[in-house]
């Protein structure tokens, strides 16, 4: 195998990439690109790397750009595809332009090739090393990359009025093929993620009406999601799809006498699957738009079972896009902070100090715009071109709402770990000082004639209302001490009287919150019956949202469209990260070089799992008789009945209840 890889601008390949991603964006014929500014690729780079050699050599060098040569500092006049280089130290330096994509190389030799290990400027004076990912890249170029696909094929044709409805089972991602295909005057392919949607050409999300001729056949242009599809003025002797493969394996199971809740991991597995691809996307068949919020939630559901540190960095790098940082993430508040929550949870369970030395000053960009952003009270408002998001219910997210705070405060408390870790002790006081003022000024939210923290101020006053969501992150991000979270419990998250959580999204940090508080017997009943509940609907991907009072066709439409929910969101795949870090409870500990284990059944009467760690995996058994747990690589530390057990590589450390 060769060593040369093809090399690029640091950050530049994930910007390109997701950009390309998100503009195949559509609603039936119309494209609709993100409504965030996109930053693109430095168009005009330069390489360069001193090599001794001990002899002449001869170099085969590929470029997307047009691009030269210099050895020494002398123009290599004439390069085409290959040159020599003399015996002798030498610095090469190849400068590339790419005014339509991503300017980047690949040089070859027997001691001279390209890899990660070469500098790389824009030509603002300033070096990095070079970005590269030939394991990801497999055959492709950086600006030809496309995922690997598979043909699969229609399991049932269903004949209809309109015509026939072929149906692949289940949920994919794929271009279709139509072989020995005439195309007629408007051929158009219509899909579904439902059988309704697929047979309502009207009204059905996505449509094609562009094609690409092969020997043979013809396929779609752009990749779409879909379980059903119909097609329109095309006549053809078969019908199949390429399915676009993800580059994520699931690394992971979770089986217990409960089987209902075994086939909701197989489910909630395919679902992070499908939307795990060159980025962590929130729906394959919508949105196709990387969020911040949703990137978030799915790392943690990752790290408990497909564990992908490249999906998750890339997806990291996308979002932030280029300094300066000036406009929060996707237009969203919430999401800027949850951006340094994510960067410090990726740091927890990889351990990953390369990574994070070269990229914590993101963080602390992210966090200096949002500290600029406060109010003359040190709050953060909501300001006319800010969006504070906090949940998709109906919420007044006007004046200061005490979310926004508490996730000030998070983002402060892990950015002041970040200065420490790294080396900016001049930054540490600085988020030191900020944080101790913020944490002082958030008990102003805390009523405690309601025993509850209010959900904002209006004008300098408290609204007083009281709401899952400011109580819910005050117990998950530890926001409080135990006496109070356990007030929140019994008076907010407990009560029947506060307004329940009604969206997926905000149920996962819910249930979140309620297995930290120990009511995982609880999480895992919900688990069951709301999951549970989706799959008595035929789902084989879990939904962007359930109502099981929505009856018929109704069930799919959401923003205000008949079929705009999604069949295959991100979200919806929470069971991988509640099951894993609290029922399982794994969690990874010391820079991601140990763990500790402490699992409980959560009403179940057994169950068996296998979960990664950044390095090996971790099996865990429980019943009522006992716990066993192994490790194949690390070393960690089961908890159980109060005692600390060691868990040794290659042994299992078993206790008896």
């Amino acid at each position: 195998m060769s060593k040369a890889e093809w090399i690029w601008y640091p950050d530049d390949f994930e910007i390109e990439l997701s950009n390309k991603l998100m503009a195949e964006r559509y609603e039936r014929d119309v494209m609709i690109p993100p409504f965030w500014k996109t930053p693109t690729c430095f168009q005009n780079v330069k390489f360069r790397k001193t090599f001794d050699l001990g002899k002449e050599e001869r170099v085969r060098i590929r470029a997307e750009g047009v691009f030269n040569v210099q050895i020494d500092g002398a123009y290599l006049y004439s390069v085409k595809d290959e040159f020599s280089v003399p015996a002798g130290k030498h610095e090469i330096v190849v400068s590339v332009y790419n005014g339509k994509g991503l300017p980047s190389l690949r040089m070859e030799g027997e001691t001279v090739f390209t890899d990660g290990t070469w500098d790389v400027t824009c030509n603002d004076h300033v070096m990095k090393k070079a970005g590269s990912d030939s394991e990801f890249l497999q055959d492709n170029t950086p600006n030809t990359f496309r995922l690997p696909s598979k043909e699969v094929f229609p399991v049932a044709a269903v004949e209809t009025g309109l015509g026939t409805v072929y149906d692949f089972g289940e949920e994919i991602f794929a271009r279709v093929k139509l072989t020995g295909a005439a195309l007629g005057k408007k051929p158009r392919v219509y899909y579904g993620e439902s059988f309704a949607e697929a047979t309502d050409p009207g009204h059905c999300e996505l449509l094609s009406e562009d094609f690409v001729v092969r020997e043979g056949y013809v396929t779609t242009v752009i990749a779409k999601a879909f379980r059903y599809l119909l097609t329109e003025d095309i006549r053809f002797d078969s019908l199949s799809a390429f399915a676009e493969e993800s580059p994520c394996r699931c690394k992971s199971s979770f089986v217990c006498n409960d089987g209902r809740i075994n086939e909701i991991y197989k489910v909630a597995e395919r679902t992070m699957e499908l939307c795990s691809r060159e980025f962590i996307l929130d729906g394959i068949k919508r949105d196709r738009w990387l969020w911040s919020g949703d990137v978030y939630q799915s790392s943690l559901m990752h790290y408990y079972s497909f564990f992908d540190e490249k999906v998750i960095k890339r997806s990291m790098i996308a979002l932030f896009g280029k300094s300066p940082f000036n406009l929060h993430i996707n237009h969203i508040v919430d999401y800027s902070f949850f951006w340094i929550v994510c960067f410090d949870d990726y740091l927890t369970h990889s351990g990953d100090e390369k990574f994070g030395r070269e990229n914590c000053c993101k963080a602390f960009e992210i966090l200096d715009y949002c500290l600029s952003r406060r109010d003359e009270k040190g709050w953060m408002d909501s300001r006319p071109d800010d969006w504070v998001f906090v949940d998709w219910a109906d919420l007044d997210n006007t004046g200061e709402v005490c979310c926004e705070q508490m996730l000030l405060v998070v983002a402060l408390r892990r950015c002041v770990g970040l200065a420490g870790r790294f080396g900016y002790s001049e930054k540490q006081a600085e988020y030191s000082a900020v944080l101790r003022e913020t944490e002082a000024k958030l008990e102003e939210f805390w009523l405690p004639e309601k025993n509850a923290y209010t959900y904002s101020f209006k004008n300098g006053k408290p609204d007083g209302k009281v709401l899952m969501h400011p109580n819910i992150f005050a117990v998950l991000f530890d926001l409080c001490g135990d006496e109070r979270k356990e007030v929140i419990r019994k008076n907010v998250l407990k009560n029947p009287e506060v307004p329940k959580i009604v969206t997926p999204y905000m149920r996962f940090y819910e249930l979140s919150a309620l297995c930290r508080l120990g009511d995982t017997e609880y999480v895992t009943g919900e688990i069951a019956d709301y999951w549970g509940a989706m799959l008595e609907e035929g789902a084989t991907t879990f939904w962007e949202r359930y109502d099981s009072e929505e009856k018929g066709d109704e069930k799919y439409a959401m923003y205000g469209r008949k079929y705009g929910k999604s069949l295959c969101h991100a979200w919806g795949a929470t069971p991988l990260y509640l099951l894993g870090r609290y029922v399982a409870g794994l969690k990874a500990t010391d820079g991601a070089k140990s763990f500790v284990v402490s699992p409980d059944l959560a009403g179940l009467k057994w169950f068996r799992a296998e979960l990664p760690l950044v390095r090996g995996t971790v099996k865990i058994e429980a019943d009522e008789e006992g716990i066993r747990v192994s490790s194949s690589e690390l070393s960690g530390v089961l908890v159980a009945g109060g005692k600390e057990y060691p868990v040794l590589p290659g042994r299992v450390t078993e206790v008896k209840r």
